[in-house]
């Protein structure tokens, strides 16, 4: 009611064309709307909670099921589906049910397969729509429309496939970003994990090669 009081009144001082009031009716239109955009999710970064609290939780087991439980625990509630797979060799295996994911989806996922050629970037990116009728994904309601990769500049250790909310409402900008800051945070646990498995094998290659070295001085001086 104020804009348009205010229009009234300049129109009724100002000497504008027609056509130039359409212009300002739409540039006020794009401000207006860009207005009520920042202002939603300046609202939703600091009154949803439920993103601060599920980022924030922390569960007592090991870091290894940490890492999964806070990357998937709270949104197998809120989100039509959500499944993780895991590098293992040349592909990403999928290891748990995941939410959503049936009995006939893929448990394996090739990182040539079209539908992941962004993750290259190491960043989330959105399921192009065209990849609707993908073999293995879920379809329909469940089909995933944000792929999270936990890497690093050097390497992918893990992709997280995302569904829309349960209400059909897409995941916004604060949900994506806390799921990139997860991933990031999984990715630096999943690289200390493998350093860690690599120095354990190392070490038990060590004792082999202690032990031989044992037994070979033994026959030598049995000889």
């Amino acid at each position: 009611m104020l804009l348009h009081h205010e229009v009234e009144y300049m129109q009724y001082h100002l000497a504008i064309p027609n056509w130039a009031w359409v212009v300002i009716g739409g540039c006020a239109l794009y401000f207006i709307t860009r207005l009520h955009e920042g202002a939603t999710k300046l609202t939703d970064r600091y009154f949803n909670r439920d993103l601060d609290q599920a980022e924030g939780a922390s569960p007592p087991q090991s870091s290894r099921r940490k890492t999964r439980w806070r990357s998937t625990r709270f949104w197998h509630a809120q989100l039509s589906s959500a499944a993780a797979f895991r590098r293992n060799g040349a592909e990403f295996r999928r290891a748990s049910d995941g939410h959503g994911w049936g009995e006939k989806t893929t448990r394996t996922l090739s990182p040539d397969t079209p539908i992941l050629a962004p993750m290259a970037k190491g960043n989330p990116f959105l399921v192009d729509e065209k990849y609707e009728v993908e073999p293995g994904l879920p379809s329909g309601f469940c089909r995933p429309v944000l792929a999270v990769p936990a890497a690093n500049p050097l390497r992918c250790f893990a992709l997280s496939l995302y569904g829309p909310h349960a209400s059909g409402a897409d995941l916004d900008a604060n949900e994506r970003a806390m799921l990139k800051r997860i991933a990031h945070a999984a990715a630096a646990v999943y690289a200390a994990l493998e350093n860690q498995d690599l120095r354990q094998q190392l070490a038990g290659f060590k004792r082999k090669l202690s032990a031989k070295g044992r037994e070979s001085k033994k026959r030598r001086k049995q000889i």
